[in-house]
């Protein structure tokens, strides 16, 4: 079985695609016999007939990763929205059977894959009596996780309060990623608060022009 990593943020446009695409880079520039996967994306777009899930090619085009798009992504929606809503107008139900499945194949191909979430850590998948949530999708692929987050104001309460969460319901956090650091005396308090009083490992502070992240991979990656 491959070992894995999911990558999940604090919310929306934290910069999730882009943290996973420099560490799948620095995977591939490695050496590493890794992979990338995306669960669910909405917010596809249509070009020249075909379906063009940015997210997927993105980290594609930045890490040089070869597997082909529709391997790697199980529900693509091309309206732009909660997974749960983009699901229903587009009648295409999420199935947890099917990400897992998906995942297995690449498990059997690959010796690293590095997942990528949707939205946040409580972002919904299914409109059900008990919704799927992103804590489902980490607990069905047996992995841990990795929490992205921004550096400006409300970083704090957005950090602790998704760490508060995943923890109550067991999931196993490596630790935290920081993202579109700009230096300013804002962010280095937000860093220095989260890290002291969340207990999160600093794993990465990425500024939002790097090309390459530094990243302890063997730690994440529970080796």
């Amino acid at each position: 079985m491959s070992k894995s990593i999911f990558i999940t943020g604090t919310g929306t446009d934290v910069g999730k695609t882009y943290v996973s695409a420099l560490i799948m880079k620095k995977m591939i520039s490695e050496n590493m016999n890794a992979c990338y996967f995306k669960p669910v994306l909405s917010g596809a777009e249509i070009r020249d007939g075909k379906i063009y899930a940015g997210d997927i090619e993105y980290v594609k085009e930045i890490s040089g990763l070869k597997e082909d798009s529709k391997n790697i992504g199980s529900f693509i929606y091309e309206y732009p929205a909660s997974p749960h809503l983009s699901s229903r107008l587009e009648n295409k139900p999420f199935n947890m059977e099917k990400v897992v499945s998906d995942y297995n194949k690449l498990s059997e191909k690959y010796e690293y894959i590095l997942i990528e979430g949707a939205g946040g850590v409580i972002c919904p998948f299914t409109d059900d009596a008990e919704p799927v949530y992103t804590k489902d999708i980490i607990k069905s692929l047996n992995t841990s996780c990795i929490l992205v987050a921004n550096t400006s104001l409300g970083a704090i309460n957005n950090a602790m309060l998704s760490a508060c969460y995943l923890r109550e319901r067991n999931v196993n956090i490596k630790g935290i990623i920081f993202n579109g650091y700009k230096d300013s005396l804002i962010e280095q308090e937000n860093i220095k608060f989260i890290i002291k009083h969340s207990g999160l490992k600093l794993l990465s502070v990425v500024n939002h022009k790097d090309n390459n992240i530094v990243i302890d991979l063997k730690y994440a990656f529970g080796e």
